[in-house]
This record gives structure tokens, sequence and C-alpha cells, in this order.
């Protein structure tokens, strides 16, 4: 688009009698501004060459000058910027550029591969992504244990209550994603919600699959600095409730200075076999390459278990291709802790330190 033109840069060009000024033979007409030209509806951004850097072959791909312009024009500072449908990944790659928070989905896996692999190369050191992969088998998952553990347990529903799924032996219940461990961010929810009932003073039950390592002490340091409000977590797989065994991996890893060497020596999906119908026995048999389960590699350099910072990514460009499976990458210092996850082909997260 053509740079803006104030007055005292039209100084000498003709001006017609309606205000506009032509500057060349092109019959191209101009009109001054004390700000430089006034913007129209009409953006005139060329479409992606063959040749540009940014071009990645996805069919729906946007100019970045487009998307770019847009986010400026329709958003504040602190805006989160969101796009269901976020295709090649360009409004995830403009906001990340800008410093914005964002928040990107697309029903197509290619689409999410394509966004992940952009993120990485455009950014020297960005920000922690969380990624989420949610879909039936995630929704089906966590439903089936919500029901049994509402049976099995005796929680009485409360379809009036906007945070807590109801209530048992005079405690408040969340039933938190059964999918997934309990996190810090959960138990941080959970705080806000407290913080807005001061005058309730009923324990809260919590029902959960796993947690993260060390929240048991942050939550054995609330009950004690709380004599009430104090919260009681319940792992319903050591209560027996199970309905798929969480996917194994097999990670060795090989410091020398200031770099480790990550293989993944194995890879395993209970769940994947179930769905395939495979015995876990004679598992190598039907599926030739472990890494056939994998979706893609993400690795943390410098984990503190507060958040997962991707620092580095293995996604697959196409469908049909593996993950490398052996990294070497660099860390801040010797004794960084390096985390790696590994996400399976039905959303399956494992994570392992080294």
């Amino acid at each position: 688009m053509r740079e803006p033109y104030t007055e005292e840069q039209l100084k000498g060009y003709k001006r017609d009698k309606d205000g506009y000024y032509t500057l060349d033979s092109s019959g191209k007409k101009w009109y001054a501004h004390p700000r430089g030209q006034l913007p129209s509806d009409l953006f005139e951004i060329g479409i992606i060459s063959r040749s540009a850097k940014e071009r990645q072959n996805f069919p729906t791909q946007k100019p970045q000058a487009l998307i770019e312009r847009i986010i400026k024009a329709s958003s504040n500072k602190n805006s989160i910027v969101l796009d269901c449908f976020v295709g090649s990944g360009t409004t995830a790659v403009i906001a990340e550029k800008l410093g914005k928070r964002w928040i990107a989905a697309d029903i197509n896996k290619g689409a999410i591969q394509t966004t992940m692999k952009r993120i990485q190369a455009c950014i020297d050191q960005p920000r922690g992504i969380a990624h989420y992969r949610v879909n039936n088998y995630d929704a089906s998952a966590d439903l089936e244990r919500r029901n049994i553990v509402i049976k099995k347990c005796g929680v009485q529903i409360d379809r009036q209550e906007q945070f807590f799924d109801g209530t048992l032996d005079g405690t408040l219940v969340k039933i938190v994603d059964l999918t997934k461990p309990l996190t810090r961010l959960d138990i941080q929810h959970l705080k806000n919600e407290l913080s807005n009932r001061p005058d309730d003073e009923r324990n809260i039950t919590i029902f959960c699959y796993g947690s993260e390592s060390n929240l048991r002490d942050e939550i054995d340091e609330w009950n004690r600095l709380h004599p009430i409000n104090k919260i009681i977590v319940r792992e319903i797989g050591s209560e027996g409730v199970t309905t798929f065994e969480p996917a194994q991996a097999k990670v060795n890893f090989k410091r020398e200075g200031q770099s480790v060497t990550i293989t993944i020596a194995d890879y395993i999906s209970p769940t994947i076999c179930d769905r395939l119908d495979v015995d876990r026995s004679i598992f190598d048999e039907h599926i030739e390459d472990f890494r056939a389960q994998i979706d893609c590699v993400l690795i943390d350099t410098d984990y503190t278990s507060d958040h997962f910072n991707v620092v580095e990514s293995d996604v697959p460009e196409k469908h049909e291709d593996f993950i490398e499976g052996e990294y070497t990458v660099s860390i801040p210092r010797p004794d960084a802790r390096v985390a790696v996850k590994i996400i399976g082909m039905l959303g399956e997260e494992t994570i392992e330190i080294g």
C-alpha cells in the first residue's frame, strides 16, 4: 500500500476542485490529511507469491500483512485474539509477533500442525504455548468417568450451581477434567471461587485423575492455613474408577555440557491398542513403528512445573510422517530440568522429565 501523504508532502502537485491531488501519470488521486492518508474500506494488499517465505501451501492462507492490519485495527493492547478456524496459523503468528495473548482452534489436524511449526519458526523465544486436543474421545472419556464417580461415590448433583458440581457428605464437590491430571491452574480457579464466597464454610472435595508433582504439598499448606474450606483430593484411580490406562513412554536423557540429547525409545498407548483391538503382548506384530501412535513432541528445556514452555517442537509436516524421535537441545544451565511432552494420536499427553 502507498505511504500516506501530508499537505507538506503534496506541495507543488496540482489539486483539483474536489481537493484531490494527482501524483503521477497513473491517474490515481490522493487526499491530503494532517496525519496522512485516511484509510479506506479497501485493503490494497497483494496475494502471497509462490516464492514468499510465509507461504505454507495451505489452501486458505491469508497474507500476514492483511491479518496484522485487522488485528491492529480491531484490538486493544491487552486484548485476547481468538481465531476459531486458524487454518495455516497466520492469526496466531501475527498475534505472537505483536505480543498479544491468543487462542487458536481448528478441527483440521493438519492446520494445528502447520500452526505449531510456524509459531516455533517465527519467534526466537516464544512464550509458553499450551496445546490441547479436544475430540470425541476426550469428551466421552471424561463424561464416562464423571458418571461413574457420581454414581459410585453418591455425589448429589446441583444443576443450579455455577462452579461446583454438587455436594457430598456436607462438602462442596468439584469434578475436574478426568482425562488429565489435577493442575495448579485447577487449584487456583478453586481458590478464586472461594474468595467470592467468604460466608461459605464448607470444605471442598475434588475428584481428579492423578495430579501434578508436588501439588499435594501446596494443598497441605493451604489446609494448614485455613481452618475452613479445606481441600480434600480424591483420585479416582486409587478408588478403582478406571476406564483406560494412560499412555507410557520410555525416554532417555543424555547430558553433555550445555546440551542434552533426548531419545524416545518406546511409546505405547493402551487406548490406541483398544481402539485397534490389538493385544498389547503382540503389539509390535501389528504396528511396525511405535512412532505411528505419536502426533507430536514438545520440549521444555527449563521446566518448572508451573507451566510448560514450548522451546522445541517436532510436529510432522504431513499426516503420514513420523516424529524424529531423537533431539539434541541446548539448556540454559547444567541443573535445568528438561521435560518432554508426547501427545498421542488420540490427544493423550505424557510428560517425561530428565
